[in-house]
């Protein structure tokens, strides 16, 4: 049974994940704060309203949706579910080495792809078994990194990441380079922050949402909310609150603990409040965003295809020429068309052009529609 609560929110975080990339399809904030690019008032609201509400959010969301769409076809694939999984997870490697090397660096499907992964030790595992993996391992990671990065900010002070050489060198390839300047600047971005360790790390903060997702769909929330309504209020009233509190620590004072702590706790948490709150919304709201969502890997594609071809130089070649405020404004454009475009698209077919090759992909030619 397909549930549109679930594209609704798959196609709400695919708005939340267009408006904290478009900011790196537009400069170099791999290597260089954002502020930096504020020209006025309304720009540095805007950082600080994606900042806060998007942020570190909108991927471990996408995360819980991946686990619960991994449950939902292991309740479906019987004895020819590991074999369709691991089929299905090399497909999205595939569309990911794709992504990563000729359109963006910034993918995230090579990454899911590995993690997904180590979700086999968990496919007979019970529903509280999965949430107490996840919750120590989210915790656990969280909670300790956070506590190294205390000391290091004790020992040292808040330290500067920055990289202004990098960001000048980003800014002329994408700018102005050629076909293989960019190239080879898109992989020299994605080596930047896919070394040995930042896989292991991607590993651990990762993995919990992935499994959590699953508790959630093995749990059914979804499948009958009347019946777990109270249980789904709880986890949307208590992810609220710690989000909430961690997400304006910075607020209160910013400094390295402070702005990771917002990103490593707060942001998982309001991620799960995104979750459970959209089972409080009204259907037309659903109804608007389910389409996009249904058709995610499309979506996702497209909003990168659509971004470096206003922004790199073999396009429009804005790079590095718009403030934050501006490239926001386009985040919001290219949703608007995409909600428009999925909407039309579904009344004709019944999947998205890239779901139906990861279809094929995964299953073979009978399951393509």
């Amino acid at each position: 049974m397909r549930i549109s609560m679930i594209d609704a929110v798959r196609g709400f975080a695919l708005f939340g994940i267009l408006l904290v990339n478009v900011l790196d399809f537009s400069l170099p904030t791999l290597y260089v704060d954002a502020t930096v690019f504020a020209k006025d008032g309304l720009d540095r609201f805007l950082l600080a309203f994606v900042d806060i509400f998007a942020q570190a959010s909108f991927y471990p969301l996408f995360s819980m949706l991946f686990g619960w769409g991994a449950w939902i076809m292991l309740d479906k694939g019987g004895e020819k579910f590991r074999i369709t999984f691991l089929r299905r997870l090399f497909a999205l490697l595939l569309f990911g080495m794709f992504h990563a090397f000729f359109i963006w660096h910034g993918d995230i499907l090579i990454g899911y792809a590995i993690v997904g992964l180590f979700l086999f030790p968990f496919f007979r595992a019970r529903a509280k078994t999965l949430r107490r993996f996840a919750l120590s391992l989210w915790g656990g990671w969280a909670g300790v990194s956070t506590i190294l990065m205390w000391v290091m900010w004790k020992q040292y002070g808040d330290v500067d990441f920055s990289e202004p050489t990098l960001a000048k060198q980003a800014v002329a390839n994408y700018q102005q380079g050629t076909w293989e300047q960019i190239f080879m600047q898109r992989a020299y971005d994605w080596l930047y922050v896919n070394s040995f360790t930042q896989a292991f790390i991607f590993i651990l903060t990762i993995l919990p949402f992935f499994l959590f997702g699953a508790y959630i769909a093995k749990e059914k929330w979804f499948h009958d909310m009347n019946i777990n309504r109270a249980t789904i209020n709880k986890w949307c009233i208590g992810s609220f609150v710690v989000g909430v509190i961690f997400k304006m620590l910075p607020c209160v004072e910013k400094n390295i603990v402070t702005t990771y702590a917002q990103d490593m706790i707060g942001g998982p948490a309001l991620a799960l409040f995104y979750f459970t709150a959209f089972s409080l919304m009204a259907s037309q709201v659903v109804h608007v965003f389910a389409p996009v969502g249904k058709m995610a890997l499309t979506n996702y594609l497209t909003q990168s295809i659509i971004c470096t071809t206003l922004f790199y130089s073999y396009g429009f070649g804005w790079y590095g020429k718009v403030t934050p405020k501006q490239a926001l404004a386009v985040a919001c454009i290219v949703y608007v068309i995409q909600v428009v475009w999925s909407h039309w698209w579904l009344k004709t077919y019944r999947i998205g052009p890239m779901e139906r090759v990861w279809r094929w992909m995964t299953y073979g030619k009978k399951k393509t529609t």
